[in-house]
C-alpha cells in the first residue's frame, strides 16, 4: 500500500471531521439538558474515531499515527451498543443502571487481547505498522490476537453491530404497539426509524463481500459503509433541530411565543367590553367542545385561527378576563379530557403516557405537572383512588 489521497480518503476525512463536529454539538446540548443526546453524541464520536483510522490506513498516513493503531476497532465495540441504549433511553424514558455496564464486556476483552500493542512504545507500534504497510485488509486481520484467530475482530465486531441493530428495531416495535399517539416523539421516532434505516449500510456490505478474494473491496465494504452513515445521519439531524439540541426544543420555541404573547396583552391594555367578552367566552366554548386543543403544540395563534379572534385580543381575554395563562387555560381542558378518558372501558389498558397524549399534552412530565396543577394529584395517585372506589 502506497502513501496517497484519493477520493476514498477525502470522504473519510470529511465525514470524521462532520461527524467529531456533530458529536460534540449533541454531547454538548446533552450533558446541559440530561438527556438520550448524551449517547447519540457518543455514537458519532466513537464512530467517526474509527472512521478516521480506516482512513489513515486506506491512505497510509497509519504509520506517522502509531499510538492510533488498533484503538478504531476498540472504537467500533463501544459504537456497537450507544445506538441500542439511546433508542431505549429515548423511547421508554429508561434510566441508568450498573448492570448496562455489561455492554462494554466486547471492547473489555478485545483491550486486554491487545494490551500487549497498546503497551508498545512508539517505534516498535512503526515497526508493526511497517510490516503490514502493503495491504488495507491485513492491517485489518488482527493477526497480533492472543486469543482469536485472524480477521475474528472485524468479523465480530460487524456480527455485534447487526445484533445491536435487530434489538434496536426490537425496541421501535414494541414501543409502537404500545404507543398508538406518538406526541412529542414522532419526530424523534421518524428519526430513529431513519437512523435505523441507514445503519444498515454498516454491516450489509460486509455480507455481500465476506466471500470476494478482492481483498481492497472488502476492506472498503466494511469501512466505507461507516462514512457514508456518518455523513447522512448527520445531514439528516440537521433538519431536525428538535433533536439536535433536545426533544423539547419545539415546544419550549411555541411555549415562549405564547408567553410573548401573553406578556405583550397583559400590561397597557384596555380592558375588554362586557359584551365583545361575552361574545368571545361563547366562541371559546365551542371550540373547548371540538376538542381543538388535543393538538399536541397548541398554541394561542392556533386558537385565534381556528377561532377566528385576531391572537392579541384572544390572549388579552384569557389573561386579564380569565386570570390565567394560555398554557394554564389550554391544559386545563385536555386534564380534564384526561379525567373523562380514564373513565372509559376501552383505555383501562392505556399507560400513563399514552392518556396524556391522546389528551393533547407531548410527553408525560409535561401531563403530570398538569394534571397535578389542575386536581391537586398525580394521574397515577388519581388512577389509583378511582381503582379503589369502584372496588
Amino acid at each position: 500500500m502506497s502513501l496517497e489521497l484519493n477520493f476514498f480518503n477525502f470522504i473519510y476525512l470529511f465525514s470524521c471531521s462532520f461527524g467529531y463536529v456533530l458529536g460534540i454539538v449533541l454531547l454538548t446540548f446533552g450533558i446541559r439538558k440530561k438527556s438520550p443526546n448524551i449517547l447519540m453524541g457518543l455514537s458519532f464520536l466513537f464512530l467517526s474515531h474509527g472512521i478516521l483510522l480506516a482512513g489513515l490506513i486506506d491512505s497510509g498516513l497509519i504509520v506517522h499515527f502509531p499510538s492510533l493503531y488498533r484503538t478504531g476497532n476498540l472504537a467500533g465495540l463501544i459504537y456497537a451498543f450507544l445506538p441500542f441504549l439511546y433508542i431505549q433511553y429515548t423511547l421508554f424514558d429508561a434510566k441508568f443502571k450498573l448492570w448496562h455496564l455489561v455492554h462494554l464486556l466486547p471492547a473489555i476483552i478485545y483491550f486486554v487481547d491487545f494490551l500487549p500493542v497498546f503497551m508498545m512504545d512508539f517505534d516498535s507500534k512503526t515497526q508493526l505498522i511497517l510490516s503490514e504497510y502493503q495491504d488495507p485488509y491485513l492491517l485489518v486481520s488482527f493477526t497480533q490476537s492472543r486469543f482469536f484467530p485472524d480477521n475474528f475482530h472485524t468479523e465480530f465486531r460487524t456480527i455485534l453491530v447487526n445484533f445491536y441493530w435487530v434489538l434496536s428495531v426490537g425496541l421501535v416495535w414494541r414501543y409502537k404497539s404500545k404507543n398508538p399517539v406518538l406526541g412529542e416523539k414522532k419526530d424523534v421516532l421518524r428519526w430513529i426509524q431513519t437512523y435505523l434505516i441507514l445503519q444498515l449500510i454498516l454491516f450489509v456490505p460486509f455480507y455481500l463481500t465476506f466471500q470476494s478474494s478482492d481483498t481492497d473491496l472488502v476492506f472498503k465494504a466494511v469501512h466505507f459503509g461507516a462514512t457514508l452513515l456518518d455523513l447522512s445521519t448527520a445531514l439528516f439531524l440537521l433538519y431536525f433541530p428538535s433533536i439536535l439540541y433536545g426533544a423539547g426544543y419545539k415546544e419550549k420555541e411555541a411555549q415562549s411565543k405564547d408567553a410573548d404573547s401573553t406578556e405583550s396583552t397583559s400590561t397597557g391594555s384596555e380592558p375588554i367590553e362586557a359584551l365583545k367578552a361575552a361574545e368571545i367566552a361563547m366562541i371559546l366554548e365551542k371550540k373547548l367542545a371540538e376538542k381543538v386543543f388535543l393538538k399536541q403544540g397548541y398554541t394561542v395563534y392556533d386558537l385565534a385561527k381556528d377561532s377566528g379572534i385576531p391572537h392579541y385580543l384572544l390572549s388579552q381575554f384569557i389573561n386579564q378576563n380569565l386570570r390565567v395563562s394560555f398554557p394554564d387555560y389550554i391544559n386545563k381542558a385536555r386534564v380534564i379530557h384526561s379525567c373523562e378518558l380514564l373513565e372509559l372501558a376501552h383505555t383501562e389498558n392505556y399507560t400513563l403516557e399514552a392518556i396524556g397524549k391522546l389528551s393533547g399534552f407531548s410527553n408525560r412530565n409535561s401531563f403530570s405537572a398538569a394534571f397535578k396543577k389542575v386536581t391537586g394529584k398525580s394521574p397515577s395517585v388519581y388512577l389509583k383512588e378511582k381503582v379503589t372506589l369502584e372496588k
